[in-house]
């Protein structure tokens, strides 16, 4: 926005000074040459920062990208254990039950 102004008002100048009377080309041109006399160091250093906050966020955002697929690769370690965790439990409760059938045919057969 201010390298737009910066030129806008350039070439306002040089049109001013191309046109009307002797005092107002004269005026334009003086007023040209302060302008074009003037330290741009502003602008560059916005420039300069702005390039430097653009590669800022272009980091960050390469950085929660690979965060990301880290924590994707966790979550679906996650759930296969889950899975893993559940089978288990199943079969778990599968012994156990046969075990009780077990004990409970056992003791009938102590008791008959």
């Amino acid at each position: 926005a201010q390298e737009d102004a910066y030129n806008q008002r350039t070439e306002d100048l040089k049109k001013k000074s191309e046109t009307g009377g002797i005092v107002s080309r004269n005026r334009a041109k003086n007023e040209l040459a302060q302008h074009l006399g003037t330290d741009p160091l502003p602008l560059r250093r916005a420039k300069i920062t702005q390039e430097a906050a653009v590669k800022k966020a272009e980091k960050a955002t390469k950085v929660a990208a690979e965060a990301r697929a880290q924590a994707e690769t966790a979550r679906q370690e996650a759930e296969a254990a889950a899975a893993v965790a559940t089978e288990a439990a199943n079969v778990a409760t599968a012994a156990r039950e046969a075990a009780e059938e077990a004990r409970a045919q056992a003791e009938a057969a102590a008791q008959a």
